[in-house]
């Protein structure tokens, strides 16, 4: 019989990924992955190693949940390392309870490397600490997505504290107005970050009184953290990870050989929104769907020949990609 991994990710910059769940990774037969795991960590997959797509969009899930505890008994009981790889930290918000339920009662062992969640990282990458001795003491981590009759002490949770909300922006009316129903003062600091820790990042500060339209004005979409708490205020327009020098670029690689993960990260180190192909005949071909499934939600506006011949080869820079992962 074999393992079960359930690895966290981190927030969407590949380098917050720990040293443990890169080192499982690396040895993983199969890895089930999740829409918001950045799939340039497949660049770390040993050539044998298997992918499956979970999906887990917002209210479309390409494999349901039942399925994916299903499919984890199936590979768990044979002799291989299966890796479920998850965005942020399995423990929080992620389901992991179920899975591992799943496994328990099958007796398949299982490990769990905890991942750098949302509420950590994005804050960090806005300039926003979570504690502060002036302004916070304690830290809430809560979703957006509350069970029918579920209460939360709003009031309570964010006086000389804060308040994480994971998903929080299809509720935001919702939320804003239970806020005000426990008269948490409207002038209390908001922020709103979308797609942290990524090159696509988008930080907008707001208050209590004004969240709903700034997140309509701004047209911010999840995956949006919300944090509410006078912490906010420690922010001070545009901070380190939002100054580095290609942050909002949007960078597309190709190359015909294999892509490095280390050639990746020396793109967002710099603060881009960086993914890589390769192309030809050559190319490794269990990427073929990943990258389409990658594409299909994201766009690019640069591209980068790592292989010079491809700029004289394709007079259209995008009949490369309409070609290969059509």
């Amino acid at each position: 019989m074999g393992k079960v991994y359930f690895i966290g990710a981190g927030s969407g910059d590949p380098e917050l990924l720990t040293l443990k769940g890169k080192r499982v990774l690396e040895s993983a037969d199969i890895i089930i992955y999740d829409r918001l795991v950045h799939p340039v960590l497949l660049y770390l997959a040993k050539d044998s190693a298997r992918f499956i797509y979970s999906g887990k969009y917002p209210k479309h899930h390409v494999l349901k949940q039942r399925n994916i505890n299903q499919l984890l008994l199936e590979e768990g009981q044979r002799d291989q390392i299966v890796v479920r790889l998850k965005g942020g930290d399995p423990g929080i918000f992620g389901r992991v309870g179920e899975e591992i339920n799943t496994l328990q009662n099958a007796r398949i062992s299982y490990e769990i490397v905890p991942g750098i969640t949302a509420a950590s990282a994005a804050s960090s990458y806005s300039g926003i600490p979570l504690t502060h001795r002036e302004h916070s003491s304690k830290v809430t981590l809560a979703t957006a997505h509350r069970q029918v009759g579920e209460t939360i002490d709003f009031k309570g949770l964010t006086e000389n504290g804060t308040m994480c909300l994971y998903m929080g922006v299809e509720k935001v009316k919702s939320t804003q107005q239970k806020l005000l129903e426990q008269h948490v003062a409207p002038q209390l600091p908001v922020a709103i970050v979308e797609w942290g820790t990524l090159g696509r990042q988008r930080t907008v500060t707001a208050t209590v009184q004004t969240m709903t339209k700034v997140i309509e004005a701004n047209k911010i979409q999840n995956p949006s953290l919300i944090i509410l708490g006078d912490v906010v205020s420690c922010r001070n327009g545009a901070d380190w990870y939002e100054q580095l020098p290609l942050f909002g670029h949007k960078i597309l690689l190709l190359d015909t050989e294999k892509i490095t993960f280390e050639t990746i990260l020396t793109y967002t180190q710099k603060g881009a929104d960086v993914y890589g192909i390769q192309v030809g005949d050559n190319r490794d071909l269990r990427f073929d769907e990943v990258h389409k499934q990658y594409l299909n939600d994201h766009y690019f506006d640069e591209m980068v020949y790592l292989d010079q011949d491809l700029m004289t080869m394709y007079k259209d820079q995008w009949s490369v990609l309409n070609e290969q992962i059509k």
